[in-house]
C-alpha cells in the first residue's frame, strides 16, 4: 500500500512538474516564432515602403542594423511584364532567377506567403505591382535550434523533477508509513491479547454447559465467541501478510490439483444439507510451486464466501485449469451477485456491500482482502465479475 502511495505520489508531481516545464518551453518557442515573423514582415515593408530603392544608403543602414538576410525585388506593371529589379548584395544574379520567384509567388495568388527558404510580400503600386523576397533560412534555423535546447532543457528538467518527486515522497509518506505500521502493530498485538481470553470464555462455556445443559445464553456465548476467534484468525493472518520481513511464505513445487480438490470436496456436504447444487472441475495433476497451505486457504475462502451469499438452490463451481502456463482457479455462484461499480471495492479491507447481508451471514469484509494478498505475494491476481441479480464469479491467476 505504502509502495502504491509513493508511486501515485511521483507520478502526479512528475506529471505537473513536466507539463509546467512544457508549457513554458511552448511559450518561449511560440513567442520567438511569432517575434521572428513579425521582423521578418517589418523587413519586407521596409522594402514594399521605398519602393524597392535598393541604392538609398539609409535602406542599407536599416538592412544592417535589423540583420535582414538575402533579399531582392521585382517590379511589374499593369500588364505583368517586368519593369525592374535589385537585391541587397553587390553579388551578380540572374534577373531569371528573380524573375521564376516572381512567376511562383504570381500564381500561389497570395499576398504572403513562403517558397523555398525565402518569405515574400506581394504590394500593389501606381505602375502595377511590387514582389520582395527575404532570405529566411537562417532565422529558420535558429527557431530550430532554440527548439532543440529547450527541448533538452525540458528533458533534464522532468528527470530533475522525477528524483525530487521520489526523494518528496518518502518525505510525504513517512506519517503514513509511520501510522501503518503502528495500526499493524496493534492488530497484530491486540488479537494475539484477544485469542487467551476467547479461548477461557468458550472453555468455561463448555464447562458450564455440561452442568446445566443445554441453554439458550449458553448457545449465543459460543456462537458469539467463535465468530469473535474466526475474527481474530483473520486479523492475524492479515497481520503476518502484511508483515514481509516476519512472514515468508514456504513455496515448494506441489500438486495443485489435489490441493483444490483437498479443500473444495469437504465443503459437498454442507452443499448438500443446503440444497445447493456443487460441481468441482479439475484437470488432474497441474503442477505449480509456492506455498500450499496459503493457496488452499484462497480456495477456501472462495467456495465459503459462495456458500454465505449465494441463493437458496444456487449453483456452485470451483474450477482449475491452465492456459498459457498459468494456473487458473474459478469459483462461480448464482445469487444477487455485486453491482458492476462495487467489484473492486470488495477486495478492500472490512467493506461489506450489504451491512444487514453480512451481519447475518458472519462475514467481516477481510477474507477477500487475504486472497487478493496471498495471490499477491504468488505474483499473481485475483479478480471479480458477474452480472448484479444473476451470478459472479471470482478468478484467480497464479
Amino acid at each position: 500500500m505504502i509502495a502504491k502511495l509513493q508511486k501515485k505520489i511521483v507520478m502526479i508531481v512528475t506529471f505537473l512538474l513536466a507539463l509546467a516545464v512544457m508549457l513554458i518551453m511552448l511559450i518561449i518557442n511560440i513567442t520567438a516564432q511569432y517575434q521572428s515573423m513579425q521582423q521578418m514582415r517589418n523587413n519586407l515593408d521596409s522594402i514594399i515602403n521605398t519602393d524597392g530603392n535598393m541604392v538609398n544608403s539609409a535602406l542599407r543602414s536599416m538592412n544592417e542594423q535589423n540583420s535582414m538576410g538575402f533579399s531582392f525585388y521585382l517590379k511589374i506593371d499593369r500588364l505583368n511584364v517586368l519593369i525592374e529589379t535589385g537585391c541587397n548584395t553587390e553579388s551578380d544574379f540572374d534577373p531569371y532567377y528573380f524573375v521564376d520567384y516572381g512567376e511562383k509567388a504570381l500564381e500561389s495568388q497570395k499576398n504572403f506567403g513562403f517558397i523555398d527558404q525565402y518569405a515574400f510580400e506581394v504590394s500593389k503600386k501606381s505602375y502595377g505591382k511590387i514582389i520582395v523576397f527575404s532570405d529566411v533560412s537562417s532565422t529558420n534555423q535558429q527557431n530550430k535550434d532554440l527548439a532543440v535546447i529547450t527541448s533538452v532543457i525540458g528533458v533534464i528538467s522532468v528527470l530533475l523533477f522525477a528524483v525530487l518527486a521520489i526523494v518528496l515522497s518518502f518525505w510525504l509518506v513517512k506519517p503514513v508509513k509511520e501510522t501503518f505500521e503502528k495500526q499493524k502493530l496493534f492488530i497484530s498485538n491486540a488479537s494475539h491479547e484477544l485469542k487467551t481470553p476467547l479461548a477461557v470464555i468458550s472453555a468455561n462455556a463448555d464447562v458450564l454447559e455440561t452442568e446445566i445443559g443445554d441453554n439458550k445464553w449458553l448457545s449465543y456465548i459460543k456462537t458469539n465467541s467463535l465468530r469473535m476467534s474466526e475474527l481474530v484468525n483473520e486479523l492475524l493472518t492479515l497481520a503476518r501478510l502484511d508483515d514481509k520481513s516476519g512472514h515468508q511464505l514456504v513455496k515448494s513445487e506441489f500438486n495443485l490439483s489435489d490441493a483444490v480438490l483437498q479443500t473444495a470436496l469437504p465443503f459437498e456436504s454442507r452443499m448438500f444439507e443446503m440444497g445447493k447444487k456443487f460441481d468441482v472441475d479439475v484437470v488432474p495433476d497441474l503442477l505449480y510451486n509456492g506455498d500450499e497451505s496459503a493457496i488452499k486457504h484462497i480456495v477456501s475462502i472462495l467456495i465459503d464466501n459462495a456458500v454465505k451469499y449465494s441463493s437458496e438452490n444456487a449453483e456452485i463451481s470451483v474450477k482449475l485449469f491452465q492456459k498459457n502456463n498459468k494456473r487458473i482457479i474459478e469459483v462461480y455462484n448464482t445469487g444477487t451477485g455485486i453491482p458492476n461499480e462495487k467489484l473492486e471495492k470488495i477486495f478492500e479491507r472490512f467493506y461489506r456491500e450489504d451491512e444487514a447481508r453480512n451481519s447475518k451471514s458472519g462475514g467481516y469484509g477481510l477474507g477477500l482482502s487475504i486472497a487478493r494478498e496471498i495471490a499477491a505475494q504468488h505474483n499473481g491476481s485475483i479478480k471479480a465479475s458477474g452480472e448484479y441479480g444473476k451470478w459472479i464469479k471470482f478468478t484467480v491467476i497464479l
